[in-house]
């Protein structure tokens, strides 16, 4: 029975070492039915399912380490971290006996490009699957190319009210207050219980998706007439738009009516918010940076902070790299959104009403223009802090260009100074220089269960829309066509 042991010991260790470049990336599958695939194909070895799951494992452990020794490498990290980038924020917090709580990263290149980004915080978090656990949150912005700037991003024991709270203590420390700033997340008490406390002077928006799910759930009448009343109604421009939609959803289901107005307008409606967070209605952005990082949410705690960084370090090089090559006054997305603009006001016709008040007339409607308080009787003007197609005809008809009249959160130039101060790669490991007082630091795990027997999950729980948002297409398998099956297949009678 020893010599099975030791001979089974034997096979996983050297079979691991053979497959350990198969894993160094975390976005690579290569599962233990494949180290047997390869063994036989390349080696001419018969290996069972545990051997190959056994290789995989010790393959692992010789990549990443220990992971309870994960933890303890985080204070000489965290250390070269700030010796790399000057100016960054990040903070460590244990319990009284030396176990892991928090762990806060907010490098300075992010504390530096927020202030050329609009004032809007959005935040979400999402579990970790390595044998420790815990969760991951994650705040973000937009920068002037509507792409994502990440923020910082803290690794949690639990999600709770006071985990919530120390996190934004630390934003705030990091990125402190600026006038117009709100934070948009779920509907998370904690979330909303620690910005009252941290950020009494700052709004909080719902995001509009996680709103409509809750509608789903709580409220099983006329779903397909309501999504797309509801989402109309949260992006309206105007409150004649809004108040008209808002009566058909009355109509559809009443009840859905009053549990949109206890959570409050101005939480989830564009028209009625109080602050302009012009595109972002959602947590969409945090959502897409969770999709991003799904992969290194299994590794060790060190392993994947320092995926996030070198993520960071990444992006910050490509976006840098595109607002160079970039040669309009807006970035890409807003000059897009411009470009359509521009193509609606080539047939609105404008009449003069005084020097900076507009009469903008189409087939349908006239619009008034006001070049001077940029603001249009269509909302969009002021709502989204771009030209619409009505001031942009207002605009053509006095010979006057839009730059003027656009957010300098859109420009070219806000890009290139969110980016302009580069991610450096660190040194290697072994040319760390740390004193040995911070490699004297004890780290333990954290407390509580570890992860439970069983394949971990891979992914959340999906909500019904978002799977019925994945339309598959139903192919006939004896002609090919689109939309019917072989068994309703008409062709298939003709063949015959």
């Amino acid at each position: 029975m020893d010599e099975t042991f030791i001979q089974r010991k034997h096979t996983a260790a050297v079979v691991g070492s053979m497959v350990i470049p198969k894993h160094c990336d975390p976005k690579t599958v290569y599962t233990p039915k494949d180290i047997q695939t390869d063994m036989l194909s390349e080696h001419g070895v018969n290996l069972s399912y545990m051997q190959d799951w056994r290789a995989k494992e010790k393959a692992l452990q010789f990549l990443r380490g220990n992971l309870a020794d994960s933890y303890s490498n985080l204070p000489k990290y965290f250390y070269i971290l700030e010796e790399t980038y000057p100016g960054s924020v990040v903070k460590l917090k244990k319990t009284a006996d030396e176990c892991f709580l928090y762990a806060f990263v907010a490098l300075c290149t992010s504390i530096s490009g927020w202030q050329h980004c609009r004032p809007v915080v959005v935040v979400d978090g999402t579990f970790l699957k390595s044998a420790y656990r815990g969760i991951i949150l994650t705040a973000s912005t937009m920068d002037a190319a509507r792409t994502i700037l990440p923020l910082a991003y803290v690794v949690f024991d639990s999600e709770n009210d006071a985990s919530w709270k120390w996190f934004f203590e630390q934003f705030k420390q990091a990125y402190g207050e600026r006038p117009s700033m709100c934070v948009v997340s779920d509907r998370n008490e904690s979330i909303l219980n620690a910005t009252s406390i941290v950020y009494p002077g700052i709004l909080h928006y719902s995001c509009m998706w996680h709103i409509w799910t809750n509608i789903r759930s709580k409220f099983k009448k006329g779903h397909l007439q309501l999504h797309e009343l509801y989402f109309a109604t949260a992006r309206s421009y105007t409150l004649d738009e809004f108040n008209e939609r808002m009566s058909k959803i009355e109509e559809v289901d009443p009840r859905v009516k009053s549990y949109l107005y206890d959570i409050g307008y101005h939480r989830w409606s564009r028209v009625h918010a109080t602050l302009n967070r012009t595109w972002t209605m959602t947590s969409n952005i945090v959502e897409s940076l969770n999709a991003v990082t799904k992969d290194a949410r299994e590794l060790p705690i060190f392993d994947l902070l320092e995926y996030m960084r070198t993520l960071l370090e990444r992006w910050t090089n490509e976006k840098l790299l595109k607002a160079k090559g970039t040669f309009t006054f807006l970035g890409a997305k807003f000059n897009k959104e411009l470009d359509d603009n521009r193509t609606l006001s080539e047939k609105l016709r404008v009449r003069d009403s005084t020097d900076h008040i507009h009469i903008v007339l189409d087939s349908v409607k006239r619009n008034i223009v006001c070049l001077e308080n940029k603001k249009c009787s269509c909302g969009q003007f002021q709502l989204e802090e771009l030209p619409c197609a009505h001031a942009l005809a207002a605009l053509r008809h006095r010979n006057e260009t839009y730059e003027n009249y656009c957010s300098p959160y859109y420009t070219r130039e806000s890009l290139l100074r969110t980016y302009e101060m580069s991610v450096n790669p660190l040194p290697d490991e072994s040319k760390w220089n740390v004193p040995q007082h911070i490699l004297d630091e004890v780290v333990k795990p954290p407390t509580g269960d570890k992860r439970q027997p069983g394949r971990p999950q891979k992914e959340r729980y999906k909500t019904y829309d978002e799977i019925k948002s994945k339309k598959y297409k139903v192919s006939c398998g004896n002609c090919g066509g689109e939309g019917y099956n072989k068994r309703s297949c008409k062709n298939a009678l003709k063949k015959k």
